[in-house]
């Protein structure tokens, strides 16, 4: 499974699982189901009440059927941060190529350069020729499954635009790789407060250096230097080994998590 590097302030790098093809499927066809589950309440209890006359019925169903359904992956996508009901089911995520959730206009140039669109906008008039729309839409959405397959981090040619990725949201580390690290001193004394202008991810970072193994020249190197930019960030001074520094502030993380919970 293709992976994202992400990079924290401190220069420790972290990694995302990119969504696999079945997962992304999955989505798409969950929210296909939900689209043209609408598009059938819609034509069938709301149609009929729009009137007799072609204008009237023509902008009345653009206005309540097409564009709504139109509008589902961008709005959703916004409300639910990164995720649509198909996206949720599959557990997977949109986010940014560096991890952060995407801005309003990322989303909007991934919607506006989905080729599903015109799927999506021709379902009321192929849903009785279920071939049809079958075929129509595997040639629509060639370019994005190409795309998808081909690029390196599985973009389709949205989020190749718009600097978008989808990732596995359910992918979880085995609790020997998470953050989490049981104090079992219940007067544990925390020495250094400031460690919770740290995010989730920096400190998963320093569990990682913490993990590495030392010894070489560049690696005890690379310690020293990330040990004293967090100390520089957050104004510490401290004269402990870089070693027993960071794993001072994962104990203190920790204890702050744990006590801002009870």
């Amino acid at each position: 499974m293709a992976s994202i590097t992400v990079g924290t302030p401190f220069n420790i790098d972290l990694e995302f699982k990119v969504a696999a093809f079945g997962k992304r499927l999955l989505a798409w066809l969950v929210d296909f189901v939900i689209i043209c589950a609408y598009f059938i309440l819609m034509l069938e209890f709301v149609s009929p009440l729009l009137g007799t006359e072609d204008q009237v019925r023509s902008m009345a169903s653009i206005s309540l059927i097409t564009l709504p359904a139109l509008l589902y992956q961008l709005f959703i996508e916004i409300l639910m941060n990164g995720q649509t009901l198909g996206k949720k089911v599959a557990g997977v995520k949109v986010v940014d190529r560096v991890g952060r959730e995407p801005t309003w206009g990322q989303y909007i140039i991934r919607w506006i350069l989905c080729t599903g669109n015109i799927v999506i906008c021709s379902i009321p008039y192929n849903m009785l020729r279920t071939p049809v729309l079958i075929i129509f839409s595997v040639i629509v959405y060639l370019p994005d499954v190409l795309s998808l397959l081909i690029s390196a981090k599985g973009q389709r040619l949205g989020d190749l635009a718009a600097g978008t990725v989808v990732i596995d949201s359910n992918y979880r580390a085995n609790i020997n790789e998470t953050i989490y690290l049981e104090i079992e001193d219940k007067h544990y004394q925390p020495v250094f407060p400031q460690v919770m202008r740290l995010s989730d991810r920096d400190i998963n970072g320093i569990r990682n250096l913490l993990q590495m193994k030392t010894g070489t020249k560049e690696t005890d190197h690379y310690i020293i230097d990330v040990s004293q930019k967090i100390k520089t960030v957050l104004g510490i001074e401290s004269d402990l080994y870089p070693l027993d520094f960071m794993e001072q502030l994962l104990k203190d993380y920790n204890y702050f998590t744990a006590q801002s919970r009870q």
